[in-house]
C-alpha cells in the first residue's frame, strides 16, 4: 500500500515538473516571438510585425505580452495600410481591456483609422454622380474622435486628434456642397437648397461655409425668392 502511494506521489511530482518546464518553455517562446515583433517594428517592416504579433495573440492568448501584443497589432496593422484590420484591433482591445493605461490609445487610432478608411472620397472627385458619394466613413470617424476627445481630454494624442476632427468636419461639408452643386446644374433647386443650408446649420464652423451660402443665394435667385436672396446677400456680407 505505502509502495503504491510513493509511486503516486512520484507521479504527481514528474508530472508537476513537466508542467513546469513546459509552462517556461511556452514563456521563453513567447519572449522570443515579441522581441522579434518589436525587431521588425524597428525596421519597419510592418507586415513581418503583423504575424509575429498576431502568432502571440492566437498562441499565447493569456501570456505576459499578450496584452502589450494586441495593442501593438493596432499600430502594425496601421503602418502596413491594413486599416479596417486596425479597426478592428482597437475595437478589441478597448472590449478586452476597458481600464488599460493605453485605452486612449486604442480609442484615438480607432478615429483615425476610420477616417482612412473613406479615404476615397478625397481622390473620387470626378465620381459621375456626386450627390451619392458616401461620407459614412468620414463621418464614423467624426463621431469616434468626438468620442475619444470627450473621453481623454488630457490625452497625449488630444491634439492630432483636434486637428484631424477639423479636417474631418471640412471633408464632410464639402462632400455635401459638392452634392449640392450636382443638383443645382441639374434643376433640382430646391435639393441643393437643403444640402447648403445643412451646412450652414450643422456644420458652421467648417472652412465651407462661404460656398454654401453662395450655393444657397443662387439656389433662391432660380427659384425665384428675391427676399431670400436678400438675406442670404446679408449673411455672406458678415460671415
Amino acid at each position: 500500500m505505502f509502495k503504491k502511494i510513493l509511486i503516486a506521489i512520484l507521479s504527481i511530482l514528474l508530472i508537476l515538473g513537466c508542467s513546469s518546464n513546459d509552462g517556461k518553455e511556452k514563456e521563453a517562446a513567447e519572449v522570443t516571438l515579441y522581441k522579434l515583433a518589436q525587431d521588425r517594428i524597428n525596421a519597419r517592416n510592418y507586415l513581418g510585425a503583423v504575424e509575429s504579433l498576431s502568432r502571440i495573440e492566437r498562441f499565447y492568448p493569456f501570456g505576459v505580452y499578450a496584452e502589450q501584443a494586441r495593442a501593438d497589432l493596432i499600430y502594425a496593422y496601421y503602418m502596413s495600410g491594413d486599416f479596417d484590420a486596425s479597426y478592428a484591433a482597437s475595437e478589441k482591445f478597448i472590449r478586452l481591456y476597458p481600464r488599460n493605461t493605453n485605452v486612449d490609445y486604442a480609442y484615438y487610432m480607432k478615429g483615425m483609422t476610420g477616417y482612412y478608411q473613406d479615404s476615397s472620397v478625397l481622390g473620387n472627385i470626378f465620381t459621375l454622380d456626386l450627390a451619392k458619394r458616401d461620407v459614412s466613413g468620414a463621418m464614423r470617424s467624426y463621431a469616434d474622435i468626438t468620442e475619444f476627445i470627450i473621453r481623454f481630454p488630457e490625452s497625449e494624442y488630444i491634439e492630432p486628434a483636434r486637428e484631424r476632427l477639423i479636417f474631418l468636419r471640412n471633408l464632410i461639408a464639402s462632400a455635401e456642397l459638392d452634392g449640392a452643386e450636382y443638383y443645382l446644374k441639374r434643376g433640382a433647386y430646391l435639393a441643393a437648397l437643403n444640402r447648403a443650408n445643412y451646412v450652414v446649420k450643422n456644420i458652421p464652423g467648417s472652412t465651407e461655409k462661404d460656398r454654401a451660402l453662395d450655393i444657397m443665394r443662387r439656389a433662391f435667385e432660380l427659384l425665384d425668392y428675391p427676399e431670400y436672396v436678400q438675406e442670404t446677400e446679408y449673411l455672406q456680407s458678415i460671415n
